[in-house]
C-alpha cells in the first residue's frame, strides 16, 4: 500500500471531524464527547495558524484521505511534542497507523533532531500501546487512565 503525506488544510476540517466523532475514536480519547461543528472549526482554524511550528499531516492512499497526525508543543516542555494520530474508521486494521507513525517520526526528526515526541495512550487501548512500543517509543509515566511514551 502506497501512502503519501501532505500538510493539512482547511478543506480537511469536515473529514477530520467525522473521524474524530466516530465512536471508535472517542472511546479512548481524553475528551470522549462528540465535538460540535462550530467548536471544531474554531479549534481547527486556530490550529492551522500554528502549522509552521506544529506539524499537521494528512495521509492518503490513491489520493483519498485515510488518516492524520499532528504534533503539538507540550505545555510542560518546549523540547517535546505530543503526537496525535487518527485513522479513518473504515481503514483501521490495515497497518495505516503504523505507516502514519513511521512517516510522521521521520518527517519530524529531520526538522527537529534535538526534540522528542510524547504519546499519551489510554491504558485500555492495547493496539495503540503496541503501535508506539513497536515504533521504538519508551514507556515513561502513567496517570489513572493514560500511559505516556517518548521517542527522541
Amino acid at each position: 500500500m502506497n501512502i503519501t503525506q501532505r500538510t493539512a488544510t482547511l478543506e480537511d476540517a469536515s473529514i477530520l471531524l467525522t473521524w474524530r466523532n466516530d465512536p471508535s475514536a472517542r472511546e479512548f480519547s481524553v475528551h470522549f464527547d462528540p465535538i460540535p461543528t462550530d467548536e471544531h472549526i474554531r479549534w481547527y482554524s486556530a490550529r492551522l495558524a500554528r502549522i509552521r511550528l506544529e506539524p499537521f499531516f494528512i495521509f492518503l492512499v490513491n489520493r483519498e484521505a485515510v488518516g492524520m497526525s499532528r504534533l503539538d508543543i507540550t505545555a510542560e516542555f518546549t523540547d517535546k511534542y505530543e503526537i496525535s494520530i487518527l485513522v479513518d474508521p473504515n481503514q483501521q486494521s490495515k497497518g495505516i497507523g503504523t505507516k502514519i507513525l513511521e512517516m510522521t517520526c521521520e518527517s519530524f526528526f529531520k526538522l527537529q533532531p534535538d526534540k522528542s515526541i510524547i504519546a499519551k495512550v489510554h491504558k485500555q487501548n492495547l493496539t495503540s500501546q503496541r503501535l508506539f512500543i513497536k515504533a521504538g517509543f519508551s514507556s515513561l509515566n502513567s496517570t489513572s487512565d493514560f500511559l505516556e511514551f517518548e521517542k527522541s
